[in-house]
């Protein structure tokens, strides 16, 4: 028996829905009630105990069994289902290796710490003397109420170098698990103190509402910075998180809209009026992550960024996110995975964006706390995203402009304006865009036209005038190199699995030596691969080790399509010595992975420590590349038309420099101590 068979004969179906949806009801031999997941009015949401299964015959049209519900009423994937229902059915997975129980271990004893601490500065808030500040900056000043406070389990940091240092080692946690929570940092003379202090304390957390991290404001205005947020680390990562999210998922679900906004406090106001579906981007920047996971329960998504002209370019930098993460390059086909995870592939997604413009110099949190009972109204009147990009997109260009002027906004705007399948709403975005700058319709449309078929060649087209700045051209990922490595990575990722743990530690090593880095240093991810296909087997491969299948390709036959499951047999097979030799797919290899996998099949002379050894380094190399990639498209998007960038961006783009060369010294070192055995 499989695990996902152990699990499903261990769990009611009817008592795991009932959880969710308690006005399930017996009728005859199955259960009925309103669907969870659309409004009706006449229950069409029928569960099955007997073959252990839902259907909804309303509006949704779907069903499936107990993994498949728990994935769409979370918004899991298969793995988070697989393990909550693992936990509740208490089934123990099979861990692949005893470091990996161990590295989990680990993370549980991590997740604890934070939820403990995020109750210790919640009660030091709610009780101590010293927290009366704090209590009167909460509730008089931001007009926070008791139930908002425990809500959201708000706390207080007090003034000391060693509150929550004491307080954790008397109770047993080491050094090294306080710092890797982000509670504690380490002076230049090795000694630690308290990370957050005289702070208010917002915890951030998971999906499934654990602590992961804290946002923690300055109380008095000499403190730098205003904010201080937990450093990245095995549990915190801002890139994939949204504050709220664990309050908000329902109501986002039910109200099938998002609104996303700049700051914790906007996020808290909100849900104190009575407005639960509002969320905050982690950071500066909205991300490819966050906007996936809201398109998992939102057709429509709304940005509510602050109305300064940083706030604008927030507001622009998001859009072309979401148009990034939802529709691809114009065209782009994306795999999709079903409710069974199953991948399918699908066309662009369709989301309805758009934009709230509060009044010059509003931000969320003070409009509400202002006018509470109009926020609904300015939800609804949020300006589509057309109106909005052109407004913004135009706003500089004066009344004379020349048409080379007018053209190069043209090339600007396009790809967001058309990035639809529905040819209406392309053809009246581009109308609105034609008006506006006195171009002809037909005339947008030719260049829309040509813009796409160029871009989805990865070539550039011709401009009348020279735009102020060009895109990199491919981010340097489409290099018969780069795909080599990464076809390289999955070939012995399919033979061994269990190799990721080894690349993973040589991370979290290096992690530990150089703490400013952490955040590049994570373990690996399917944004290390720039191929979509290689990020849709490396998902396959992590999916089979949390499903306890100790051979990847097994998993792969019974769950993936055959276009997928074919082309992993045929890598695999090109890694083989007869395979390899006769397939006309070596081209994919660069000369450097030939030799790796010549090296692999030929045992006499070399052992499997150095064939391993090879792996870290061509896996650490696709961390690298992704570095300096996501280096340079920083520096393109955050400097200005001279090329200057900020001193807080330049600070960024410095550590991009700092782990780049940091993972180019491992690389060297790994290569030469491989090198010297060799001799």
């Amino acid at each position: 028996m499989s695990v996902v068979d152990d699990i499903k004969a261990r769990l009611d179906i009817v008592s795991v829905i009932s959880h969710y949806v308690p006005s399930l009801k017996k009728t005859g031999r199955n259960y009925k009630a309103l669907c969870p997941f659309h409004a009706e009015k006449t229950p069409s949401f029928v569960v099955d105990p007997t073959r252990q299964i839902w259907r909804c015959f309303g509006g949704c049209n779907e069903g499936g069994d107990i993994f498949s519900f728990i994935m769409k009423i979370e918004g899991y994937d298969f793995r988070e289902a697989l393990r909550v229902l693992a936990e509740q059915a208490g089934v123990q997975l099979e861990e692949q290796t005893p470091e990996s129980k161990a590295y989990r271990d680990h993370l549980e004893q991590l997740q604890l710490l934070l939820d403990e601490a995020a109750q210790l500065y919640h009660e030091y808030l709610c009780n101590a003397a010293e927290a009366e500040t704090a209590r009167q900056y909460v509730m008089q000043k931001r007009g926070l109420l008791p139930e908002t406070i425990e809500q959201f389990q708000i706390g207080y940091a007090p003034n000391s170098w060693s509150f929550v240092l004491d307080h954790f080692r008397t109770l047993g946690y080491s050094l090294s698990d306080l710092s890797e929570a982000g509670l504690i940092s380490e002076n230049e003379q090795g000694r630690y103190y308290d990370r957050f202090r005289h702070r208010l304390m917002i915890p951030i957390r998971n999906a499934r509402g654990h602590t992961i991290g804290f946002g923690a404001r300055a109380l008095d205005s000499d403190q730098n910075p205003k904010y201080l947020n937990s450093p990245q680390g095995p549990l915190f990562d801002k890139s994939k998180n949204l504050f709220g999210f664990d309050l908000a998922r329902r109501a986002i679900r039910e109200t099938e809209t998002a609104v996303i906004v700049e700051g914790y406090l906007d996020v808290i106001q909100a849900h104190q009026a009575g407005y639960h579906n509002v969320v905050a981007q982690m950071g500066t920047a909205l991300t490819e992550t966050q906007v996936q996971l809201l398109a998992k329960y939102a057709n429509r998504l709304i940005l509510a960024l602050d109305t300064d002209a940083a706030g604008q370019q927030a507001t622009m930098r998001g859009l072309s996110v979401m148009q990034e993460s939802l529709t691809g390059a114009f065209s782009q086909v994306v795999p999709l995975f079903d409710a069974k995870n199953m991948m399918r592939t699908g066309g662009r997604l369709s989301l309805d964006i758009r934009v709230l413009r509060l009044p010059e110099g509003k931000d969320p949190d003070d409009f509400i706390r202002a006018h509470p009972e109009l926020w609904a109204e300015q939800v609804e009147q949020a300006q589509p995203l057309a109106q909005y990009v052109i407004d913004i997109g135009t706003q500089d260009l004066p009344s004379n402009a020349t048409i080379q002027e007018r053209e190069n906004v043209a090339r600007q705007l396009l790809p967001l304006l058309v990035a639809t399948e529905n040819d209406l709403t392309k053809r009246y975005n581009v109308q609105l865009l034609a008006t506006r700058l006195r171009i002809p319709e037909a005339d947008l449309l030719s260049l829309a036209s040509a813009l796409q078929q160029h871009q989805q060649r990865g070539t550039s087209i011709k401009t009348i005038v020279k735009p102020k700045k060009t895109t990199p051209t491919n981010n340097g990922h489409s290099s018969t190199s780069g795909i080599g490595t990464e076809r390289y990575v999955i070939a012995r990722l399919l033979e061994h699995p269990d190799w990721l743990f080894v690349v993973n530690r040589k991370l979290r090593e290096l992690a530990q030596e150089h703490e400013g880095l952490r955040e590049f240093l994570t373990p690996i991810h399917t944004q290390d691969f720039s191929q979509e296909v290689y990020r849709v087997l490396y998902r396959l491969i992590e999916a089979a080790s949390y499903a306890g299948e100790s051979s990847p390709m097994n998993y792969i036959y019974s769950e993936a399509p055959y276009e997928i499951s074919s082309l992993a047999e045929t890598i695999l097979q090109e890694t083989q010595p007869q395979g390899f030799r006769k397939s006309s797919s070596t081209v994919h290899w660069s000369t450097a992975e030939m030799v790796s996998i010549l090296r692999a099949q030929d045992s006499s002379l070399y052992d499997e420590s150095e064939i391993l050894r090879d792996f870290v380094i061509r896996t650490l190399t696709l961390r690298l590349e992704r570095i300096k990639n996501e280096r340079n498209d920083r520096y393109f998007f955050l400097s200005t038309d001279y090329g200057i960038l900020s001193n807080e961006d330049m600070a960024l783009v410095s550590l991009y420099t700092q782990a780049q060369k940091l993972l180019e010294q491992t690389i060297r070192n790994l290569t030469q101590r491989q090198d010297n055995q060799r001799l």
